[in-house]
């Protein structure tokens, strides 16, 4: 049986691209951060909206790989694989970090359907002293986490760039 399978996908899916009860999903999110505001922090030593984009990815990669049994495979915290130097100069350059965090995401909803049963979320993820069950959960709360941060850092700099003229409203 695929029940829990099937619900962590709903979760997933709900906070990455669907409608919360909570407000709007990590994608939906985005879709109103311009390119302009996706490179800026709002504190000098802080992270960008692309920046935390990054961060995104590299922890749905370590998914990935782990769901593929890729046992070498390590993603360390508060590295520079962890937290990738990402600078977004384009719409272009936008949109394709964008894409890159949908098709990872993607990737994820295909490996766990490929799951025969449930029973591979009790399996212990190699290296590390929980399981799968455990990881996957935690994406969607790593997801929200982040979604509040990126809204924080939107508001804060599209008043910043209106009070200069850069958006009107």
């Amino acid at each position: 049986m695929k029940e829990n399978i099937k619900e962590i996908i709903r979760s997933l899916s709900e906070t990455f691209e669907g409608g919360p009860w909570y407000g709007k999903s990590v994608m939906r999110k985005l879709e109103n951060v311009p390119y302009i505001i996706g490179y800026k922090s709002c504190v000098p030593e802080s992270h960008t909206v692309a920046q935390i984009v990054g961060h995104l990815i590299a922890w749905k990669k370590f998914a990935v790989e782990k769901l593929k049994g890729n046992n070498d495979y390590s993603l360390e915290i508060d590295t520079n694989d962890d937290w990738p130097n990402i600078e977004v100069h384009s719409q272009k350059e936008w949109e394709e970090l964008k894409r890159e965090l949908v098709a990872t995401q993607g990737e994820i909803y295909e490996l766990l359907n490929e799951k025969e049963d449930d029973s591979f979320l009790e399996e212990k993820v190699d290296g590390k002293d929980y399981n799968f069950g455990y990881l996957l959960k935690g994406l969607v709360q790593h997801d929200i986490y982040h979604i509040g941060q990126i809204g924080l850092i939107e508001s804060q700099l599209k008043k910043k760039e209106m009070d200069s003229g850069v958006f009107k409203s």
